[in-house]
């Protein structure tokens, strides 16, 4: 450790900065554990049993470790480097809110278009905007991961996936 005050500072700033992702990506992590609980309550009891096993200790979880993170805050840096942030001048910062904005993409189209739907344009996405693959690749990769995860959810578990809220809307006009 340095006596060397401006770079204790350095290494405080740091830390803050880090505290602030971590709290970003709690805070997300949260609201996505909350959400899933929620939805878990619309359940069947028999249908919902093994969900709420699950997300309630990751609920205590995710508290507990919000409430620890929170408490090694000073709030006037914290606020500052999230007002710094904000203004897309940290790119560790930009990275966590991609990343986010990916998972937020996901769960919405999953939400919209099912499960099928969803992780195949997402793998699509992913491999070919952010990776830069070539769209034939991405396109045999995606339907193809998701082939096999229709037959080995659908016919190997025997657990019918998600269908999308547009296919449910569908089929209630007899369209689906």
């Amino acid at each position: 450790m340095s006596d060397d005050p401006q770079v204790s500072g350095n290494q405080d700033e740091a830390a803050q900065k880090s505290v602030v992702l971590e709290l970003m990506f709690i805070s997300f992590v949260g609201l996505v554990v909350v959400g899933a609980f929620i939805a878990a309550l619309n359940y069947d009891f028999v249908s919902a049993r093994a969900p709420l096993v699950i997300i309630v200790p990751l609920l205590i979880l995710v508290a507990v470790q919000f409430n620890k993170t929170l408490r090694q805050a000073e709030h006037h840096i914290v606020l500052q480097q999230l007002s710094h942030a904000l203004k897309g001048r940290d790119s560790k910062f930009n990275t966590v809110l991609r990343f986010i904005a990916f998972m937020t993409f996901l769960l919405l189209l999953i939400y919209v278009a099912g499960h099928y739907v969803g992780i195949s344009v997402f793998m699509f996405v992913l491999m070919h905007w952010v990776s830069r693959e070539r769209p034939r690749l991405a396109l045999l990769v995606s339907v193809g991961v998701t082939v096999l995860l229709y037959f080995l959810f659908e016919h190997g578990f025997n657990i019918e996936l998600y269908r999308g809220y547009i296919p449910k809307l569908l089929g209630r006009y007899g369209l689906f």
